[in-house]
């Protein structure tokens, strides 16, 4: 269940702050909110190579163990990645898009002084068909150079959703040269919205004898976070439907003590919580330095969770 703690930084953007005025102070506000995803980058060398080549390659689903299956056979005049050495080691590597975490990440081997690989080898990633068809798979052609710094070769992108996957069929794309996350339109496949409200009681209006724990410097007060619905989430299982719960951080804390979650909402896209995560000794200016983050997950109890969307709130949201 934990599997999916480590990567929800690549999986999450930060909200933007707006320049609003408000701020999380005594009294509630209501606010809707879109889910949102972050693509990033590796580390690597970009735009520094003339982008050729083909990549070659066939894809099949296979219904019983709910697997894609990509068979990545070759690439096809590669650029150099030293020209005057004429010197290129090329790797494939593989994300259906959104998800760019380390899970996500598929590699073929190296390939050394080549830049006509010839790979045959066979990527897998298990998942539900219906939530196939709002991915984006992305190939992307790697120089593995000395001291881990690899240079870009090119990419090219499916678009799961038009792509024929009754029968493996044999295809090969044309390689180009890395474009923003944002003109990829498989960005959007984590729709929907979650509506929640925010409300800070400071110390001097707790009630009497409640809650009040003590925060750095001194006594805090108490944030609620009232998780009240969310609206036109992906559908995660055959069916049409997803298992869905949220889960709350109070950034830059990740532990088991900032930890919240509500319960899981079965068979639903529009499920309703109706959950409130309370974190107390919270002083209001410490909020200036804090950032609630808020995930929606569908639950798999024999496997990891599939991440379905999330967004990040901090001062001024």
């Amino acid at each position: 269940e934990e599997e999916e703690e480590e990567d929800i930084d690549h999986l999450v953007k930060l909200h933007r702050q707006k320049l609003a005025r408000s701020s999380m102070r005594s009294g509630s506000s209501m606010s809707t909110i879109g889910s949102m995803t972050s693509i990033y980058s590796e580390a690597g060398d970009f735009g520094n190579i003339f982008v050729t080549g083909k990549i070659a390659f066939s894809l099949k689903y296979e219904q019983q163990t709910q697997t894609l299956v990509i068979h990545v056979k070759e690439c096809h005049q590669l650029a150099y990645a030293d020209e005057a050495k004429k010197h290129s080691n090329p790797y494939v590597k593989t994300y259906l898009l959104p998800d760019k975490s380390r899970q996500g990440k598929r590699k073929t081997s190296i390939k050394r002084d080549t830049i006509n690989p010839l790979y045959d080898e066979t990527l897998r990633y298990e998942i539900p068909e219906s939530l196939l068809a709002q991915r984006t798979l992305q190939f992307s052609v790697w120089h593995h150079g000395r001291f881990g710094r690899n240079t870009f070769l090119g990419e090219a992108e499916v678009q799961m959703d038009s792509w024929k996957l009754d029968k493996k069929l044999d295809h090969c794309l044309p390689l180009h040269r890395k474009i923003s996350a944002e003109s990829l339109t498989g960005l959007p496949s984590h729709k929907g919205e979650l509506v929640v409200s925010l409300k800070y009681i400071p110390t001097s209006k707790l009630p009497v004898g409640g809650d009040r724990k003590k925060s750095k410097g001194g006594e805090g007060g108490e944030l609620q976070v009232w998780i009240k619905e969310a609206k036109n989430l992906t559908a995660a299982k055959s069916g049409g439907t997803s298992d869905s719960f949220v889960k709350g951080y109070l950034l830059p804390m990740r532990n088991k003590a900032s930890k919240r979650k509500t319960p899981v909402m079965k068979k639903t896209l529009n499920p309703h919580y109706n959950h409130t995560f309370v974190y107390n000794g919270v002083r209001l200016e410490d909020l200036q330095h804090m950032c609630l983050e808020l995930t929606v997950w569908d639950r798999e109890p024999l496997a990891s969770n599939d991440f379905l969307g999330g967004v990040r709130l901090g001062v001024g949201t």
